[in-house]
């Protein structure tokens, strides 16, 4: 039905009508005739690209045809081969890290972490690829009235389960940060009274560790250092 105003009838809102839907007939208001379906949670960055491009071609369609139209287009994306992984857990890390095909609990089913890898293992393998400078520098004593602390080098990296609450800082809790050193120890800072971390740095228990944080941080750090000048002085 086509009237003389150039409505072509009801839409299920009540509201008059623009057009019919291309796919399916429905009748739409210029609001529904661009409505768009929300994106599925939990698909890889590829797949949620083809989605979103997918339900805003065309048109008009009803928002149930381009959720239709999406969900094609997504399981085509997600049912495409994916590229082979190196065998290394740790060359695996590097290159999950750039695959925009897989979606972050793919990455994690794909990591192929080995039972019985510890948190020295990671950190010792990582100085044996670095090749660069360290770039931190962190106190491992408290200073004294007599004596200046003591530092130790090393590279940070995400990859403690222990947060806290900064004090006097805006809301939210905040990851505390983990130093490879030179010496392949895993250190961080405590906790001290009040949620607040301090000063000096210790060696982190193994318990503290997420160890697929620690290879994920570890293939950036790898990554990156790929960019950075051999003769890059540390910065302190």
């Amino acid at each position: 039905m086509s009237y003389a105003n150039g409505n072509v009838g009801v839409c299920a809102c009540g509201r008059m009508a623009i057009d019919s839907c291309h796919r399916c007939g429905t009748m739409v208001c210029d609001t529904h005739s661009r409505l768009l379906p929300d994106a599925p949670e939990g698909i890889s960055p590829d797949a949620l690209s083809r989605y979103e491009i997918a339900i805003r071609a065309g048109g008009p369609y009803c928002e149930a045809c381009r959720a239709d139209i999406g969900s094609y287009a997504l399981a085509k994306a997600t049912n495409a081969p994916r590229a082979q992984l190196p065998e290394h857990w740790l060359d695996r890390a590097m290159a999950l890290n750039g695959d925009q095909t897989r979606s972050d609990l793919e990455k994690l089913e794909d990591a192929g972490l080995p039972a019985t890898l510890t948190a020295k293992d990671v950190a010792q393998e990582f100085l044996r690829r670095i090749g660069q400078q360290p770039q931190e520098r962190v106190p491992i004593t408290p200073p004294s009235f007599m004596r200046t602390p003591e530092f130790v080098a090393g590279w940070s990296v995400d990859c403690r389960r222990t947060e806290y609450t900064a004090a006097g800082g805006p809301g939210g809790r905040y990851s505390l940060p983990c130093l490879i050193s030179t010496e392949g120890e895993l250190l961080g800072p405590a906790l001290e009274e009040g949620d607040r971390h301090g000063p000096t740095w210790w060696v982190v228990p193994e318990s503290d560790i997420e160890l697929s944080r620690l290879v994920t941080g570890v293939a950036r750090l790898l990554l990156l250092s790929a960019f950075a000048a051999p003769s890059q002085a540390p910065q302190h």
